[in-house]
């Protein structure tokens, strides 16, 4: 049989190269202005699909040649993707648009309604102790289940 160290010449290591890390987003109001928008701003792409800006990358290239990068956004599946147009004027002849104000404003007052919620539950002590005493039934009932197997 070979030795540790004959195996170890013999066999490459395990992992090989790690994936480099993305460039994180940019979220400035400088960062996204030359494409007419801000970040959490709603699109609408040209096939009627809206969308949440997420921010611009930059590679290497743009920041070489200063260009303004490209502009990244959420889609309703919950996945993000780079949008094409790399200008406010190519947003507009390709047809994308920023949603009407007034479903920004609904999106707002979902989310303060929610965190306003969350706040009043956390400071709300007779919620908290049904919250207890739901967790210690359902660690009973995990317990009760063990003994009987």
């Amino acid at each position: 049989g070979a030795t540790r160290g004959e195996r170890d010449r013999r066999m490459p290591k395990k992992g090989g190269k790690k994936k480099a890390k993305e460039p994180a987003f940019l979220t400035s109001a400088a960062d996204t202005e030359p494409f007419g928008c801000n970040v959490n701003d709603l699109i609408v792409t040209p096939m009627g699909i809206q969308v949440t800006v997420i921010g611009v990358k930059k590679s290497e290239y743009d920041i070489y040649n200063q260009l303004d990068g490209t502009l990244w956004a959420t889609f309703p599946g919950g996945f993000n993707s780079p949008l094409r147009a790399k200008s406010a004027e190519e947003f507009e002849v390709q047809g994308y648009r920023r949603a009407h104000e007034g479903i920004h404003i609904l999106r707002d007052k979902e989310v303060f309604e929610v965190k306003r919620q969350e706040l009043l539950d956390a400071h709300n002590p007779i919620l908290q102790e049904a919250q207890k005493k739901a967790k210690a039934e359902k660690k009973e009932a995990k317990g009760a289940k063990k003994k009987k197997k």
